[in-house]
């Protein structure tokens, strides 16, 4: 057992170096393929006459003048170091940028994973309990609606209602839970949706297994088999897609922070895209895809050491 797990966590470190190799070098190479010249536009920021001699000052002091293996080498040996260089934007570190925001956009995909976790539980609850009757038929039909609608006019329409409308919240200056649950709700719907259906479609399947069979043999009521039995084995089947979805999370976040003025990793992102702020993209695109695969390991850790306990449960049964 050792010995395999040993192995797991080898190949999944493997995984996580190739995954992010293949990240960083493809944001490089796209940057490289976008018609818009990062020394080009550095100019044109500072500067209210561009020349070519100014293009090609800032093209030399930034390194781009050098062959792209050659940058990308250079900058994977200061990323190592955690250095990222300077923020072609705001002119200062991109650690410090980073600092800034990366706790605003974790602190809101971990309000996101908490009401995501509460609201998938409780639609596939009572989409499986309703699976034949019309509340089952009127759930499914939101769900496919939430499923449907994207993040950012979900926030937009949460702003109109309960902002302009009705005032119960403030547009800005919020602080606290109050400053980050309007993003977090609006970025779990989607996940509430989707593994809500998939939790009702994973419970009618495990509740119809031999060993569920042979419960209601040994005189187990309904209610004690759904819960202590099929429940676990259903939520273990989606412990994998429902990490990844928390990094779908963090990845939306980018649209649905800049709807919410949330100074957060996603408006970081989008603000060097504008400013084609290379630095900050390759900075954040890289912790995207770190946060991505650790929880996608994780994931997967969990799932192994809950099967296996499942297992040996089940054993002494």
């Amino acid at each position: 057992m050792a010995q395999r797990t040993r192995r797991y966590l080898i190949r999944r470190a493997v995984v996580v170096l190739l995954t992010l190799f293949a990240v960083t070098l493809l944001s490089f190479l796209l940057m490289r393929l976008s018609p818009i010249d990062p020394a080009t536009a550095y100019v044109k920021r500072n500067s209210a006459v561009v020349t070519q001699e100014q293009i090609d000052e800032a093209r030399v002091m930034l390194g781009l003048d050098k062959p792209l293996p050659v940058q990308y080498f250079d900058w994977v040996v200061d990323a190592l170091h955690m250095d990222f260089g300077i923020s072609l934007g705001t002119g200062n570190p991109v650690t410090e940028e980073l600092a800034k925001t990366v706790p605003v956009t974790l602190t809101v995909v971990a309000y996101s994973a908490v009401i995501m976790s509460l609201g998938v539980l409780g639609v596939g609850m009572l989409g499986y309990l309703w699976r034949q009757k019309a509340g089952g038929m009127i759930l499914s039909f939101l769900t496919m609606i939430g499923i449907s609608v994207p993040g950012f006019y979900l926030g937009t329409a949460f702003i109109d209602l309960f902002a302009v409308r009705l005032g119960w919240i403030s547009v800005s200056g919020n602080s606290g839970f109050a400053r980050y649950f309007p993003v977090a709700l609006c970025l779990s719907v989607l996940g509430i949706c989707f593994y809500g259906q998939m939790l009702a479609a994973s419970l009618e399947r495990e509740m119809e297994q031999d060993y569920a069979m042979y419960l209601r043999c040994r005189g187990l009521r309904e209610g004690r088999i759904l819960l202590f039995h099929a429940f676990p084995h259903a939520v273990v089947d989606l412990l994998p897609s429902f990490a990844q979805m928390l990094g779908l999370c963090l990845a939306n976040a980018a649209i649905v922070e800049r709807v919410f003025s949330l100074s957060g990793l996603g408006y970081l992102i989008i603000d060097a895209v504008v400013k084609r702020d290379s630095p900050v993209i390759h900075a954040a695109v890289l912790v995207l895809a770190l946060t991505l695969v650790l929880l996608d390991t994780a994931a997967e850790l969990l799932q192994y050491g809950l099967r296996s306990d499942m297992r040996a449960v089940g054993g002494r049964a």
